[in-house]
């Protein structure tokens, strides 16, 4: 923003009136601040939706219990200011910093908005929104923006996330504090590995007995442990019920917490208490709606409970609100076109699961090519994925009980027999089962 590439105008006196508490803030870390957002004309529309726009993201933002959002009133001084972004930071104590700007052209709006990183001066993230822009419609405007914005940079697949989690990942869990433990805790979500869950895992439980009363603690603690039975890394003897007890920790020391309702519906999920899970899964998009990473999740767990309408919609709902999602968000849409026998939709879906070093996306992509006769292709797509569970016909049957009916289970099964792949079965699980690689063939015209 031209407003913000100069040095501070600010006046001494405010500067070191805001000193103390800005070394306050600094000091305990990953407090993150929104400028007002800049509108240079004199639209009094426009005006408005700039304060608007500022305000509601950080009403959003705040609703992330794991994020530190600086008060509007803190901010608002910075209207009408030039302003450097790393002044500011330092000023108010924050280590991240959003600003953006409004331009108009005729009917077309363009609303900028940036990240910045206020220690290193890095730019973590930048967005251009064009509309056109109705004076009768602000609000409507506002509604679509701010939801966006705000669930690409906090949910838990952020840019905010992701950078806490890098910036406390090389640290023991010993060195963590329990709130840098939760976001250490982040960074599984992006590996989805035993190694990664088990370092995360250990620094929750010591953040855990240091505050026994810190909800997310519990609530990240509760997902790992349901997250290690629902992946089958057998790390400890019945993570379920770890999982389930850790989540209603956590509901019970924050019954407004929304990762907590999120925790506490994956538990109930994986236990098959579908009812509890409904209930669970609608609080927590009713505490925040704004957060794409849970709507996606409890979307594709409503898939597979047979909720289908609802799963997708949430699904669909949680792709808009981050255009930069993760391929997983794709994971209902290739259930639901697999299972209407739109196996070529489901292929499309499937390759855009893109989850690297995890073995769903080439399952997926190995069933539909099985079911499609396109032998050539399904044998590529079983090496991969046996590359990555060598053991899968063996335990494939075990490992996706867990998530969904036995009729699902049964046609994907078929897709990978036809694939090439042997899996005995129900009753004959303790036979050995292999891989048979077929000849490729041509694709049928």
């Amino acid at each position: 923003s031209p407003r913000r590439n100069g040095t501070v105008t600010a006046k001494v006196d405010r500067v070191e009136s805001c000193t103390d508490s800005g070394k306050v803030q600094a000091e305990e870390g990953f407090w993150v601040a929104v400028l007002p957002f800049e509108y240079s004309g004199n639209n009094a529309d426009l005006t408005a939706l700039a304060e608007g726009l500022t305000e509601e993201i950080v009403t959003g933002l705040s609703r992330f219990s794991y994020l530190k959002v600086i008060s509007r009133s803190s901010t608002s001084r910075y209207a009408h200011e030039s302003v450097d972004v790393r002044s500011a930071g330092k000023e108010l104590g924050a280590r991240y910093v959003m600003e953006g700007s409004l331009r108009q052209a005729g009917t077309k709006l363009r609303l900028a908005v940036q990240l910045v990183d206020a220690v290193s001066g890095a730019h973590l993230w930048a967005e251009n929104y064009e509309r056109i822009f109705s004076p009768e419609a602000v609000f409507e405007l506002q509604d679509e923006l701010v939801p966006r914005i705000v669930s690409t940079v906090a949910d838990m697949n952020g840019v905010l996330p992701r950078s806490m989690s890098e910036t406390v990942r090389s640290r023991t869990p010993e060195e963590l504090s329990p709130y840098e433990a939760v976001l250490r805790s982040f960074g599984y979500f992006e590996r989805v590995t035993a190694e990664e869950l088990a370092a995360a895992q250990s620094g929750l439980e010591l953040a855990v007995r240091k505050a026994p009363a810190y909800a997310d603690a519990w609530a990240m603690l509760a997902l790992l442990c349901v997250q290690e039975h629902a992946q089958g890394f057998n790390l400890q003897a019945d993570p379920l019920t770890s999982g389930a007890i850790a989540a209603r920790r956590a509901v019970e020391a924050a019954p407004s917490n929304h990762l907590a309702y999120f925790s506490l519906a994956q538990a109930l999920f994986f236990q098959k208490e579908f009812q509890a899970f409904r209930n669970a899964a609608e609080r927590a998009v009713a505490l925040n709606p704004m957060d794409g990473n849970s709507i996606a999740f409890l979307g594709d767990l409503l898939t597979w409970a047979g909720d289908w309408d609802r799963g997708l919609a949430l699904a669909g709902r949680a792709k808009q609100l981050n255009p930069h999602h993760p391929g997983w968000y794709w994971i209902a849409d290739f259930y639901n076109a697999y299972r209407q026998g739109d196996y070529r939709g489901a292929l499309s879906f499937a390759h855009k699961i893109n989850m690297p070093g995890h073995w769903f996306a080439p399952a997926a992509i190995a069933a539909a090519y099985g079911q499609l006769g396109e032998l050539g292709a399904a044998t590529k797509a079983l090496r991969d994925l046996l590359k990555l569970r060598p053991d899968f016909a063996a335990t494939v049957r075990k490992q996706m009980e867990k998530w969904g009916p036995p009729e699902f289970l049964e046609r994907m099964i078929d897709g990978w027999r036809k694939a090439g792949l042997e899996i005995a079965d129900a009753e004959r699980m303790a036979d050995r089962s292999s891989f048979r690689e077929t000849p490729a063939s041509p694709a049928p015209k």
